[in-house]
């Protein structure tokens, strides 16, 4: 995400300790010490060191963030990132040399069929 579109920009020399929210996009370069909130996009730079969770539309991931991402859209682990913490999204991607020890979650889209769904569906029957 070029600086130019972002509305918040935590520069390099940044340390923040606290709630960081807005309604626009984030970019986040220094320190961050508590939650991420933003409708639109955080970018956490090759720079960055964020400690807690991140809640956004879309979140891409250069640097480190160690805590959970919840991403109503997308979320995106750049190369050389560094991620301990549980990810939530509807689309996940990770780039090779991206580090992610947690668990993910993706809901099920529309039109797609869970066969192990259609398996705890059926009546069994266990005879000895």
């Amino acid at each position: 995400m070029p600086a130019e579109q972002a509305d918040t920009i935590v520069g390099a020399q940044v340390d923040l300790k606290g709630s960081l929210r807005n309604h626009g996009s984030i970019q986040i370069h220094g320190s961050v010490s508590g939650d991420i909130h933003s409708d639109s996009t955080v970018f956490v730079g090759e720079t960055a060191v964020v400690t807690g969770p991140i809640t956004a539309k879309v979140v891409e991931i250069a640097g480190q963030v160690h805590g959970s991402i919840n991403a109503e859209e997308h979320i995106e682990l750049h190369p050389k990132s560094l991620v301990k913490g549980d990810l939530t999204t509807k689309r996940l991607s990770v780039k090779p040399g991206a580090v992610f020890i947690g668990k993910s979650s993706m809901p099920i889209p529309e039109g797609v069929k869970d066969a192990a769904d259609d398996d705890r569906k059926k009546p069994r029957l266990e005879v000895e």
